[in-house]
């Protein structure tokens, strides 16, 4: 499993099948998270300075095509609006927007089948049963096709 800091997502990221889960996250648990180490795959100047500025971190860009799998997770510096064709903000944009509400930072989860039993079992299955099944999940395998 890998955790990872985007400034977008797409489906073309995702190994297929998965479910991805989004969520809001606040300033503290990103920085934290990033301060612990991510793999960085963002490749703009300005959103890795205002990342390094918020956080108190020393990311360099990494303009990289990522796939993720079940299990991984992203920390994303999200855009809340559409920017003019080819601009590209530096970091005191980015903070502005960040200040007025228009940065978002988000937390994806992969999800994939064998975590959607996971969940399912919980509370009705027989230990062993959900003992393999957590197995399976933190290693990221899947639920084999019956």
């Amino acid at each position: 499993m890998v955790t990872y800091l985007t400034n977008a997502f797409s489906p073309s990221m995702i190994n297929l099948p998965a479910d991805v889960s989004f969520m809001p996250t606040n300033k503290n648990e990103f920085c934290e998270v990033i301060a612990n180490g991510v793999f960085n795959a963002i490749g703009h100047q300005g959103t890795v300075d205002f990342v390094n500025s918020l956080c108190g971190t020393s990311l360099i860009p990494n303009r990289v095509p990522i796939r993720v799998a079940v299990g991984d997770i992203l920390y994303i510096v999200m855009l809340s609006m559409r920017l003019e064709e080819g601009k590209v903000l530096n970091s005191n944009e980015v903070q502005k927007a960040y200040d007025e509400g228009k940065v978002l930072l988000v937390k994806a989860e992969i999800y994939g089948d064998v975590l959607k039993e996971l969940v399912t079992c919980q509370g009705i299955c027989e230990e062993k049963q959900y003992d393999a099944l957590a197995y399976r999940a933190r290693s990221g395998g899947e639920v084999e096709n019956k």
